[in-house]
């Protein structure tokens, strides 16, 4: 790939401004702004956003992407809530001008007009060099599938870290006020904040430090996990809280992409199972909970007023709203939860074609049963 000294990345870019200046391949834009300059942000940004195309009411008017509308609004909020500031970064679309129906309102971008426009952002890409790529809807995905080739869909990689075109890709959903009804402002800001775990605008990547891999592997996150729901639940019978882990690290994967604890669920008899929650239960009994038994059914109860998290807020708030959604289900309830989910769905399909599911991972940190069905 080419590496262009930053000393000379002014030039290349003025040089880029004017070919751009000059086009007139689609014919209903070839008059309209192109929105590529100075106000796009830093030549020396680690992290590239791509959108769409430029509003109407906002960069058509601006000439700043992603700003003067409600979608740019929405954009300095989320980029805001990480501390991410628009002149650490830079910021594209698939089409460099806004696409406009017969009546002057905004309009979708057909394929041609992308195809014809990802040449630009092919030598933007290029110019610039970042350690990541962020695509904003699917439209701003089908333009970098015209650069180098993928099969990565938006609903099943949203704030994801993808391998691309020697770099890294995270596609994430667009945050203009239509785009909303696919996934909300709440949902998105998550997904930003798993974008500033990803990369940092300055430093780039991020890598896992030795104390987090170290946390990881002794269940630490698991274990936060289980004292979160002892603090709403103060008593809770082993098999409901094996369900209730399930069933907020599915929701969260579901939601965000991405599991809370990276814990392995197992296809067992009593269902998705955690194979590692015993022993963490075992080390810290009479530490941080107590074990016990109320007939033959083991029982855990919180015991410990001072334990401290490394979750986050937003990680706390979701395992408490999925506590709360099943505080009073008794534990026949909680499997009818668990095995009304769409892996434990398919895996109970497959049993009746006589498959043996036994063990099957359900879920696991970024994927589930679903995800790697063709290779079973």
């Amino acid at each position: 790939m080419l590496d262009i000294a930053k000393e000379e990345r002014q030039k290349h870019f003025e040089n880029l401004l004017s070919s751009v200046d000059n086009c007139n391949i689609c014919d209903r834009m070839c008059n309209r702004k192109k929105v590529l300059s100075v106000n796009n942000g830093s030549l020396n940004a680690k992290v590239v956003f791509i959108a769409e195309a430029p509003g109407r009411l906002g960069a058509e008017c601006s000439g700043i992407p992603l700003y003067g509308d409600r979608t740019g609004e929405n954009f300095d909020m989320l980029i805001g809530n990480i501390g991410w500031k628009r002149e650490d970064i830079f910021i594209t679309n698939a089409l460099l001008c806004n696409p406009q129906d017969d009546n002057g309102n905004n309009s979708t971008p057909t394929q041609a007009e992308i195809e014809n426009c990802s040449y630009f952002l092919a030598m933007t890409l290029t110019l610039i060099n970042p350690e990541v790529v962020i695509t904003l809807g699917i439209k701003a995905l089908e333009a970098v599938k015209m650069i180098c080739r993928h099969n990565f869909t938006l609903r099943d990689n949203v704030a994801k870290k993808l391998s691309w075109n020697n770099r890294f890709l995270v596609p994430l959903y667009h945050m203009g006020p239509r785009a909303a009804i696919h996934r909300n402002l709440i949902k998105q800001r998550a997904d930003f904040i798993v974008l500033s775990h990803i990369v940092d605008p300055i430093e780039g990547v991020k890598k896992p430090t030795r104390a987090n891999k170290k946390k990881s592997s002794e269940g630490g996150l698991l274990l936060d996990m289980v004292m979160e729901v002892l603090v709403e639940l103060k008593t809770v019978s082993f098999f409901k809280l094996t369900k209730l882990l399930y069933l907020i690290d599915y929701g969260h994967y579901k939601d965000f992409g991405t599991s809370i604890s990276g814990s392995v669920y197992l296809r067992m008899q009593e269902g998705p199972w955690i194979p590692s929650l015993r022993s963490i239960t075992k080390e810290h009994d009479n530490k941080l909970f107590k074990n016990s038994f109320k007939g033959k059914k083991p029982f855990l109860s919180y015991t410990w007023s001072e334990y401290t998290s490394q979750l986050t807020d937003e990680q706390k708030a979701y395992i408490k709203k999925v506590v709360q959604q099943y505080a009073e289900s008794s534990d026949a309830a909680m499997k009818t939860a668990a095995y009304t989910t769409a892996p434990m769905k398919y895996i109970l399909a497959q049993e009746k074609l006589g498959e043996n599911m036994t063990r099957i991972p359900v879920l696991y940190k970024d994927s589930s049963v679903l995800d790697n069905r063709q290779n079973m």
